[in-house]
């Protein structure tokens, strides 16, 4: 029986459901997972967690760079940048989130990137559900579904080599229309771009030369015209730069190292930060590269499976042997081949996941070129091969998508939001945190969204000296001393000079929980403050209390030094019922101020507060406090214990 025209039609019309539909699914995964808040960093020790702080170690940064027109990390990315500030304008007076707004950003370059990549192969291949299942599989490989949803700059490096792509291999009739100069004009342009956004686009550049070098060749006797037109196109991708030395000029409050001057402008420029951190340096040994190769293998399995990374090579060795299309094939092959190299050996360049993503695009790629091959000698095969692609991504989707949430998710930069809410605010507070993700999570609440306007934030660059003389009360987390420790040995580390370089004598006090006030003389006690209880080696607690939340009790105690003391015992606090119990929660601390400064270090008639943490529990009602030594015998020994109902703790607002 014959079909009508009608049912014609619908099977004409299923490939465009089909790939409308596989679409739909990668919208659905990315809107579930886009990053819509300040980005965090993970705690180091726990499997995986290095790898997850490379992927959004820098995110929070760039987070407040899009929003407030500042400047980002070596190279400075500066086109990124103001374009990223013209994107978010108008996102943020809609109402959204400007972190999200930044995330949009980053996810308007993947669209741009997976769109490229979809119409190439649709033209290349005529076949839009062959296109679709590509551009899914592309999009949920685990490094490119990162970068198209946290703020990063690599979605705009790889929109950038898709779309040279693009004007290398689009298809007949387009390619009689342009003629081989404007070609090379085109991608010297997009070329000059990318490099001047990210020098490792400079690796695809074998596979481009190669689609156009047959027909520069037979047109060389045009060379003279074409060569320095095409240098000069590629120098128009690095005039943004001139945004680096312009913001910090306007001083804007928001600038990564010294742009303003031509040493740091150039330190900027080269990225000679990470040759000054090792991070540019080949393997040292055989030993070595054998690692490097092995790591870079197992990157792309983690990004597509090791099955697919398996059927990713085969595939595009047939696509570059045998397929119709293999000179695509090739081309795209050629320019996955730098940066796989560079990976390989500058592995610790950058982080190796994103420069491995042209390598990705390659391998899906190179499976849709040979499922198309496929296709012209075995229908029912190709439809096999197209459902096994869609089944890859479904595993793929499955796979990714909670440790890409994970990621958007992570909540130490809104933590550290909520904790500057204890931060006193009386006087001129500024709050000095080392250059990273929390505090650039802080710098966003001061300078983003205004909740923490009146604090002022300085980096481990800052005038210590200055900011104390001019009256600022200098605050920090306790974290810091792991990077900075104190000019004494603690448990954070051995001595270090660094803070008697920059504030001279250092003088520590707790002014809330989880943060520490830095002085250059030491607090002491005034005429007529009552006396305290006086406890052993000359130290005295003058007073103590409780507050709490909905999840903690916070012990309070202020000691004071009658002289300099001449002992240093560690502190004791536990938390038990009203009988005490043999293994109680405790908040222990070998020196107070979070065990950094020890009673030894103290000046005579010195006022020192202690703060500690300890958990809500229903049924434990004390908080039972005091000083302790272990003796010669091995012994401890208590120089009394004070103890503080619960019921009696004061609420925090």
């Amino acid at each position: 029986m014959p079909k009508t025209p009608q049912a014609r039609a619908r099977r004409a019309a299923y490939p465009g459901v089909i790939a409308v539909l596989s679409l739909l699914v990668l919208a659905g995964s990315y809107a579930a997972t886009l990053q819509t808040h300040i980005s965090g960093s993970f705690e180091q020790g726990r499997p995986g967690d290095m790898l997850k702080n490379d992927y959004i170690k820098d995110v929070a940064e760039i987070q407040v760079a899009l929003n407030v027109w500042g400047t980002i990390h070596h190279t400075g990315y500066p086109l990124f940048t103001v374009l990223g500030n013209l994107f978010t304008l108008p996102w943020r007076a809609l109402g959204v989130e400007p972190a999200a707004a930044a995330s949009l950003y980053v996810l308007a370059w993947g669209v741009v990137m997976l769109g490229a990549v979809g119409w190439l192969l649709w033209r290349l291949t005529e076949r839009p559900v062959l296109a679709a299942l590509s551009v899914v599989l592309l999009g949920t490989a685990r490094s490119i579904w990162i970068h198209d949803v946290v703020a990063e700059v690599y979605s705009m490096s790889l929109a950038i080599t898709a779309l040279m792509l693009v004007v290398a291999l689009w298809p007949a009739p387009w390619r009689g229309q342009w003629s081989t100069h404007r070609r090379v004009l085109g991608l010297a342009l997009l070329g000059g771009i990318g490099v001047a956004h990210h020098r490792a686009v400079a690796f695809v550049a074998p596979g481009l030369i190669f689609a156009v070098w047959p027909h520069l060749w037979a047109e060389r006797h045009a060379w003279r015209p074409t060569i320095p037109a095409a240098a000069g196109s590629a120098l128009v991708g690095f005039i943004p730069y001139i945004y680096l030395p312009l913001r910090a000029w306007q001083g804007s409050a928001w600038v990564y190292g010294e742009p303003g001057t031509l040493r740091g402008f150039w330190i900027e420029f080269t990225g000679k930060e990470a040759e000054v951190n090792r991070l540019v340096s080949p393997p040292a040994s055989l030993a070595a590269l054998l690692d490097n190769i092995r790591s870079v293998w197992n990157i792309l399995a983690r990004e597509i499976t090791l099955p697919g990374l398996l059927i990713g090579l085969i595939a595009l060795t047939l696509a570059m042997t045998v397929a119709s299309q293999r000179r695509a094939a090739r081309v795209v092959g050629l320019c996955a081949a730098g940066p796989t190299l560079f990976a390989i050996v500058y592995h610790t360049a950058v982080l190796p996941e994103a420069i491995l993503m042209p390598t990705t695009l390659a391998l899906i790629f190179g499976v849709a070129l040979a499922v198309d091959g496929l296709a012209q000698l075995n229908r029912r095969a190709s439809l096999a091969a197209m459902i096994g692609m869609a089944v890859w991504a479904g595993i793929l989707i499955g796979r990714n998508c909670g440790y890409v949430h994970e990621l958007v998710a992570e909540p130490t930069g809104l933590h550290t939001i909520a904790h500057l809410k204890q931060l006193p605010r009386d006087g001129k507070p500024a709050l000095m945190l080392p250059w990273g993700p929390r505090y650039a999570a802080a710098s966003y609440s001061r300078l983003v969204t205004g909740e923490n306007r009146d604090i002022m934030m300085v980096d481990h660059k800052g005038n210590y000296r200055k900011l104390l003389s001019e009256g600022y009360q200098l605050y920090t987390e306790p974290e810091t001393f792991y990077t900075y420790p104190p000019p004494w040995p603690t448990a954070y580390g051995a001595a270090s000079d660094w803070w008697t370089e920059q504030i001279g004598p250092l003088y520590l006090t707790s002014v809330a929980p989880g943060y520490v006030q830095l002085q250059n003389s030491p607090g002491l006690a005034k005429a007529g403050d009552p006396a305290g209880v006086s406890i052993a080696y000359g130290i005295t607690r003058r007073t103590a209390w409780l507050t709490c939340d909905d999840r903690h009790n916070y012990l309070h105690v202020i000691w004071e030094a009658d002289s300099r003391p001449t002992g240093d015992p560690s502190i004791f606090v536990h938390l038990t019922g009203d009988v005490p119990a043999p293994n109680p929660i405790t908040a222990d601390t070998q020196h107070p101020v979070y065990g950094l400064y020890p009673f030894e270090r103290w000046s005579p008639g010195e006022v020192v507060r202690d703060d500690f943490t300890l958990p809500r529990e229903p049924d434990l009602t004390q908080v039972r406090f005091g000083l302790y030594d272990r003796g010669a015998n091995g012994q401890f020994v208590n120089y009394g214990e004070t103890s503080l109902p619960v019921a009696q703790c004061q609420p925090i607002q």
